[in-house]
């Protein structure tokens, strides 16, 4: 004979577990949305062009910043591991405050701020105050920074 009863409650856990089904998928979906929303926001804004030029990352070592990215230079910047310095660098082989570059005279000045592990200019390492040109490459850690003039 036909129970009526039992296919009722069948049918309502079927349709209770399609419901189920459903609203895990249409969250899963709802969560991918704002995270690939979030995703596409994120982009680095372009830095703030600088009437004294750039630094631009040409080895990033493994500090994790995109290659190409660019600081902008102010008359006195300094390059460091500190979040106060203007080039922060995630970097642990900078020093808080690792090297200088300057703006006198028309021409950028380099120099080491007594760090542990040195700063080079195109390959050299940097004893004293030491013109720098467009162009140049200056390492502190294991991170690369060309210079680029306006």
């Amino acid at each position: 004979m036909f129970d009526i009863a039992n296919l009722s409650i069948g049918v309502l856990l079927l349709l209770l577990r399609v419901a189920v089904v459903f609203l895990l998928y249409f969250f899963l979906w709802q969560v991918l949305r704002v995270v690939a929303r979030d995703l596409r926001g994120a982009a680095p804004a372009p830095a703030p062009a600088s009437q004294y030029g750039q630094l631009v990352v040409v080895s990033a070592g493994q500090t994790g910043i995109p290659v190409g990215k660019s600081f902008p230079l102010a008359p006195v910047t300094v390059i460091g591991r500190s979040t106060e310095a203007e080039v922060s660098l995630n970097d642990t082989f900078l020093s808080a405050e690792h090297a200088r570059l300057q703006w006198r005279n028309g021409v950028w000045h380099l120099e080491d701020l007594k760090s542990t592990n040195g700063t080079y200019l195109n390959g050299f390492e940097v004893r004293s105050s030491t013109e720098v040109h467009d162009g140049d490459v200056i390492r502190v850690g294991r991170v690369e920074l060309k210079l680029l003039t306006a």
